[in-house]
């Protein structure tokens, strides 16, 4: 992926980060948001929807707070860099937020909240995304997937949140179209506001929200957010053609230190889970801290690989051969930037 950006033009160091961002998906077994997200990103730089070469801008800062302005760039490096920035800022002064606009699709949101926590601080971030979310009786979008990531740093175990507001997202309907699958009940509506199975059907229209109206308010909250409070689009205003689109990105960093020492938030997060864990349950019910899944499935995908789709590695493989990137070059080991 990284020499596949670098071939659209995007510099070394802007290629790097997408593609990590990326591949750090597929790791944890979020699959709609790694490499068939990534050739999203490649259509979106044809079409001339996305910036390969932006220049990022600070547009307000004050010593916790910065605002940044993606020149309507990809996604991950402008994110990375407000992470970075963030985190600059919360180990000066214990608390920090950050907003970037004007900037398109920045993948799985727990990447940048795992930046946060790796920093040794609890991190939040929220985004907003083009209209796709509805009801059952309503034809026409309301919000978008609009996901929310929450990270709390521990040496011993992953605890974070990475999820979307509607009951699946959008690149989890693609992914079942690709594999010729059928969607589950409960995941969306057709483009009448009737509940559908069909991939094809739920991507021509609209996905329901996680717990009803509840999660359909918890979206327009993080459309606020990430819209009228930062200067970006709400959902209803995000235009592109592809899933690449964005509208805004909220960070929030915090110092855990502000309220215990952070070795006895620790232990305290040992003992939580060790509790959930001895809940009685049926043998084949599962119930984890948010992130042990998908710590687990990184595991597993980096001793044994990470499988792609017979569909997304046609795309990729064909937008490789048009770029003058071998299928060799792509399969062997990335040197380190």
């Amino acid at each position: 992926m990284r020499r596949v950006f670098e071939a659209l033009g995007v510099p070394s160091r802007f290629a790097e980060v997408t593609a990590d961002a990326l591949v750090y998906a597929n790791l944890r077994c979020i699959d709609s948001h790694g490499v068939s997200r990534g050739l999203d990103y490649v259509a979106g730089i044809k079409l001339g929807e996305i910036n390969p070469r932006p220049v990022i801008r600070v547009v307000r800062e004050t010593g916790s707070s910065v605002m940044l302005d993606g020149d309507g760039g990809l996604g991950p490096p402008v994110a990375s860099e407000l992470v970075e920035r963030v985190i600059e800022k919360v180990s000066a002064v214990g608390i920090a937020i950050g907003a970037a606009r004007n900037l398109r699709d920045v993948g799985a949101l727990g990447y940048y909240v795992s930046k946060v926590t790796k920093a040794g601080y609890i991190g939040v971030a929220v985004a907003n995304a083009k209209a796709r979310v509805s009801v059952p009786g309503v034809s026409s979008p309301i919000v978008g997937t609009n996901p929310i990531a929450v990270g709390i740093p521990s040496r011993k175990r992953t605890v974070l949140l990475d999820m979307a507001l509607s009951a699946a997202s959008y690149g989890k309907i693609l992914s079942h179209a690709a594999r010729g699958e059928r969607i589950p009940e409960g995941w969306a509506l057709n483009k009448y506001g009737k509940p559908t199975t069909s991939p094809k059907e739920a991507a021509e229209g609209y996905l329901l929200p996680i717990g009803g109206y509840k999660g359909l308010a918890l979206a327009m909250i993080v459309d606020i957010l990430t819209g009228p409070v930062i200067g970006g689009p709400v959902s209803l205003e995000i235009t592109g053609r592809g899933p690449y689109t964005q509208g805004g990105l909220l960070v929030l960093a915090i110092d855990p230190a502000l309220f215990r020492k952070p070795e006895e938030v620790e232990k305290d997060i040992e003992n939580y889970a060790k509790l959930v864990n001895s809940i009685p349950r049926d043998p084949n019910t599962e119930v984890v801290v948010p992130g042990e899944k998908a710590t687990k499935c990184a595991e597993e995908r980096s001793q044994h690989g990470i499988p792609l789709d017979d569909a997304t590695f046609s795309r990729l493989t064909n937008v490789a051969e048009e770029l003058g990137v071998s299928v060799t070059e792509l399969t062997s080991p990335s040197p380190k930037v």
